[in-house]
């Protein structure tokens, strides 16, 4: 364990986030052997080959070619801007980090390039639409299966070095298995509210531009909040092998707790993980320097993962030990409580 000689703490009241994210990170540096993976998966992204949907949108590049109203014609020009960006550089394979915490944490599948050390890298090209499709899903599997490995380490180490009660993760085949059950419901509910809300604000973009995009940003900002009172999931799953229903219901009772905490770890975690992006990303991609960005990433990300689980964990333990003293309390005999 980290420091044995540390005096026990002195109160069972949980940690806040500048001592989850110290601890967080002296976890890390002490078994870096944790950010091996990410470090495999962002040489992959950088040094591989890239696949493209180039093809593809060429193909598609008809349906979006001619806005429908002079209004939309600025719009229309940017989004083909974006388009044509995309198909030039976006990899297809930064799909094997889905999603934050549903994926191994990922530098170089945020980082559009179309170079390596030695030379431009080789394109896979995706040209129906049923073979993206196929490598979509093949892509989210294998994805959302480094993840379930990536975080079983996180929780077994976690467990291990914590002075709170030990707490063991499910297999990793049992934590993939989860992850694929969230993953399906979130896509579930993501098209059963996005396609009413799409066809309701193309229909007033044909009266109103500016009222489409409110409903759009209100309808964002909603889900952005729902999210962040959903964030404590993944770890429920991890921590303390809970399905993914009962782990969002747990999310929900603990970020509502302390909302605020979650907020100031969110905001510090976002701040030093956006900074240090910028530094790791400095070398051109073509130069081997890029290795160092790559590995700074690794070990940060993977530190700031661990900080996260501590302070999510911090707090269940809390809450459970708040029930076990409100029940105490209830069960006093009439003549303790005179």
């Amino acid at each position: 364990m980290i420091d044995e000689n540390k005096p026990p703490r002195e109160s069972d009241y949980p940690l806040g986030v500048i001592a989850c994210l110290t601890l967080g990170f002296e976890i890390a540096a002490h078994y870096p052997q944790l950010a091996i993976l990410p470090f495999l998966l962002d040489i992959y992204l950088w040094l591989g080959p890239r696949l493209s949907l180039k093809p593809l949108l060429d193909k598609m590049s008809v349906l979006w070619a001619t806005p429908p109203t002079t209004e939309l014609a600025a719009a229309y020009q940017s989004l083909n801007q974006i388009i044509d960006e995309v198909g030039q550089k976006y990899n297809l394979f930064a799909l094997l980090e889905p999603a934050p915490l549903l994926g191994v944490p990922s530098l170089m599948s945020k980082h559009l390039t179309l170079l390596r050390p030695f030379g431009e890298r080789p394109t896979i090209p995706v040209t129906s639409a049923g073979m993206i499709v196929s490598w979509v899903l093949f892509l989210i599997l294998i994805g959302l299966g480094l993840a379930a490995v990536y975080l079983w380490q996180i929780g077994t180490r976690i467990g291990e070095e914590i002075e709170k009660p030990p707490v063991k993760p499910d297999t990793a085949f049992s934590i993939w298995r989860n992850l694929l059950k969230l993953t399906f419901w979130l896509l579930l509910t993501l098209v059963g509210v996005g396609s009413p809300v799409l066809f309701v604000s193309s229909l007033l973009s044909l009266f109103s531009f500016g009222l489409s995009s409110f409903l759009i940003t209100l309808v964002l900002s909603a889900g952005v909040f729902i999210l962040l009172h959903c964030i404590y999931t993944i770890p429920s799953m991890v921590q303390f092998r809970k399905t993914p229903f009962q782990a969002l219901r747990e999310s929900l009772i603990l970020t509502r707790a302390d909302f605020s905490g979650v907020l100031g770890l969110l905001l510090a975690i976002l701040i030093i993980s956006q900074g240090l992006n910028y530094v790791w990303t400095l070398p051109a991609p073509e130069s081997w320097a890029t290795l160092i960005g790559i590995g700074g990433h690794a070990i940060v990300s993977t530190a700031l993962t661990i900080s996260f689980f501590i302070f999510y964990q911090e707090r269940v333990i809390y809450l459970e030990i708040l029930k076990k003293a409100y029940a105490a309390s209830t069960t006093k005999s009439p003549a303790e409580t005179r």
